[in-house]
């Protein structure tokens, strides 16, 4: 199953925002959208968290099935605050995660992308409706 986020990008660039196999889910790198890019590190964070949220959401998933997520910062000064967001959302579920500083995100005033893979619990069980063929 996929699903997309209904952004213009997602079709030039030919992407979804989550993909689910069986019971793995694959939810794109995001970034927060419209008046949160003007906003700081950790609300561009907490934004990028609700849209990620929703994605696993669609697809039967939950943020307590992350396993791992990859977040990406513009600068690392900026640590604090995103740890901060990813914290007040993973720290339960301590998922593997690495952060990574890069040059540059787009849109040009993203500070912040976030990327994440779930593993639906078997004790909610595998809807094969919701599955990828």
């Amino acid at each position: 199953m996929k699903i997309g986020s209904g952004e213009p990008f997602e079709a030039v660039y030919g992407y979804s925002r989550a993909v689910r196999v069986e019971n793995q889910v694959f939810v794109a790198g995001t970034t927060a959208r419209a008046a949160d890019l003007e906003a700081s590190a950790y609300v561009q964070a907490r934004s990028a968290l609700a849209i990620i949220a929703s994605a696993l959401s669609e697809v039967g998933a939950h943020l307590d099935d992350v396993v791992r997520t990859v977040t990406y910062v513009v600068d690392l000064a900026d640590l604090d605050h995103v740890a901060r967001a990813h914290a007040k959302v993973f720290g339960a579920t301590l998922p593997a995660a690495s952060l990574v500083q890069v040059s540059g995100l787009s849109p040009p005033t993203a500070r912040v992308q976030i990327e994440v893979t779930a593993v639906i619990s078997s004790q909610r069980g595998v809807d094969p409706a919701q599955t990828a063929p």
